[in-house]
């Protein structure tokens, strides 16, 4: 047990190195208090963990925070992160109570797989509510004369932040496909700065549609003067053989003044995740108050939201529910498949 403590100790302080070397400042909460026996907590305060701005995720918690502090009546805030690996981070270190991820990220946080979890099998994450497919796509400059990801081979490409979605499967996926671009990370805002002076040629983001950072540059640049990249076919079966957990997806065309025609790509679902300490009628409320309330969710958060319904639960499989929303779905008269039932739930 010590030795499990340590080594999970002595990963948070050089995952948080790496994030600060990388030039990302980051807010955490004080840490959530853990006993030995299970045991509930009730905060005064809750914190969200979210992404950068200019990310989906920062713009989601925003509504989400919103929404929960008028359901509970105390204080939630949203807390800037390095995205859906590093949430997941956060939640298992008992640092932040709430948080965004991908189902990618996960399922290797929850089987300790990849190096980025160090081994450490992340057993205290719970998860709450669906969210929305994260799109794959990239966008460059029409002068660049990409128009296709073999077109980004030699070129310099922002990837968004090192350990988003984009951060950790843009190279992969890249690798996976043989293509060498030298990747850069950091905030979508920041990274399209730098495209627009010339330093990076394309910029990739995998979220929920449309990227506000994305909107904002077509705009600057003009819809003629930008090209929206997705995945092509062959491209698309490879990367879905190699990781199981992505899906054929459509960004439908206008999401984009510049994307005139549908774009196919690959997607990843984005859930709401919790510790497993979080006491069970603060989830409930938290669960309640955002699954009635979606039009709020879309007009104050993203668009992306109008994904985050009760129908989609279909798409959480691996991650237990959290006992407070396993309550709140079995009210509303969903069937809660046995793989999402938590060992600490009782009816």
């Amino acid at each position: 047990m010590k030795k499990n403590r340590f080594t999970s100790a002595l990963y948070i302080i050089i995952m948080l190195l790496i994030f600060t070397v990388a030039g990302y400042r980051l807010a955490v909460a004080p840490p959530a208090v853990k006993t030995d026996d299970f045991e509930k907590i009730k905060p005064e305060t809750l914190v969200i963990g979210s992404g950068l701005p200019g990310d989906t995720y920062y713009l989601y918690a925003g509504s989400w925070a919103s929404l929960s502090a008028e359901a509970l009546e105390i204080p939630v805030t949203v807390n800037l992160t390095d995205g859906s690996h590093h949430n997941l981070i956060l939640i298992q270190e008992g640092r932040i109570h709430l948080g965004m991820t991908t189902l990618g990220a996960a399922y290797e946080a929850w089987n300790g797989l990849e190096n980025w979890t160090g081994g450490i099998e992340h057993k205290d994450i719970r998860s709450l509510f669906p969210m929305f497919n994260s799109y794959f796509h990239w966008i460059a400059d029409t002068e660049s004369g990409i128009t296709c990801l073999r077109d980004m081979e030699g070129k310099n490409v922002g990837s968004g932040p090192t350990a988003g979605t984009m951060g950790v499967y843009g190279p992969r996926i890249f690798s996976l496909l043989g293509i060498n671009a030298r990747l850069t990370y950091g905030g979508a805002g920041e990274l399209l700065e730098k495209q627009k002076k010339g330093d990076l040629a394309a910029n990739g983001f995998a979220s929920g549609i449309p990227v506000p950072a994305y909107r904002e540059y077509e705009k600057s640049k003009g819809i003629k003067n930008v090209i929206f990249i997705g995945i092509n076919s062959e491209e698309r079966g490879r990367i879905i053989e190699r990781w199981p957990y992505f899906s054929h997806t459509v960004i439908p065309a206008g999401t984009y003044g510049a994307l005139a025609a549908e774009l196919e790509t690959v997607g990843i679902w984005s859930i709401a995740v919790a510790g497993k300490y979080l006491d069970d009628e603060v989830v409930y409320k938290i669960v309640k108050a955002v699954m009635e309330n979606n039009k709020a969710m879309v007009s104050k958060g993203h668009m992306a939201a109008k994904e985050t319904t009760a129908e989609n639960l279909t798409q959480l499989d691996f991650i237990p529910l959290h006992p407070g929303a396993v309550r709140y779905f079995k009210e509303m008269g969903f069937k809660i498949p046995a793989p999402l039932i938590p060992p600490e739930y009782a009816e």
